[in-house]
């Protein structure tokens, strides 16, 4: 059997220094799976919140192609079978609006739309998005904007 020399002023890793190497690289991998597990979450949250918006938007749309006394939202428009949509109107006050806004002539009242967006999955019902839009009130005369 040949034994393999090594050359003068070679020196060979010891026990210990491969042990704290791969120590060091198990630590350095274990944080990096750590930090994509936690973007891996950060964008299904984000993911699921654009999801919520766009189901509000488009009962948003809904709504405002509608008069003030629309209360549900159809389900051919709205297909979403594990949530559902809740919508109020309220008058707005006076002291909710703008001084400048008060005193243009011909200002019709405004009405606040608010949308709620529920989610049917878990046992309660659970309100995952709201959404308030104010709208004009137009009189039974049949006035339109110009």
């Amino acid at each position: 059997m040949k034994r393999f020399e090594h050359a003068p002023g070679v020196k060979n890793f010891t026990l210990i220094e491969v042990i704290i190497a791969i120590g060091i690289l198990a630590i350095s991998l274990a944080s990096l799976f750590q930090i994509i597990a936690s973007s891996r979450a950060r964008i299904a949250k984000a993911d699921e919140g654009w999801h919520h918006m766009h189901m509000l938007t488009q009962a948003a749309e809904y709504v405002l192609l509608h008069d003030s006394t629309v209360d549900d939202v159809e389900e051919d428009f709205f297909p979403y079978r594990d949530y559902e949509v809740r919508i109020s109107y309220d008058p707005v006050n006076d002291d909710q609006i703008a001084d400048e806004f008060m005193s243009i002539d011909g200002q019709l009242p405004l009405e606040l739309c608010t949308i709620e967006l529920r989610s049917l999955k878990s046992t309660g019902k659970d309100t995952v998005g709201i959404l308030e839009i104010e709208r004009i009130i137009y009189d039974d005369e049949g006035f339109e904007p110009e």
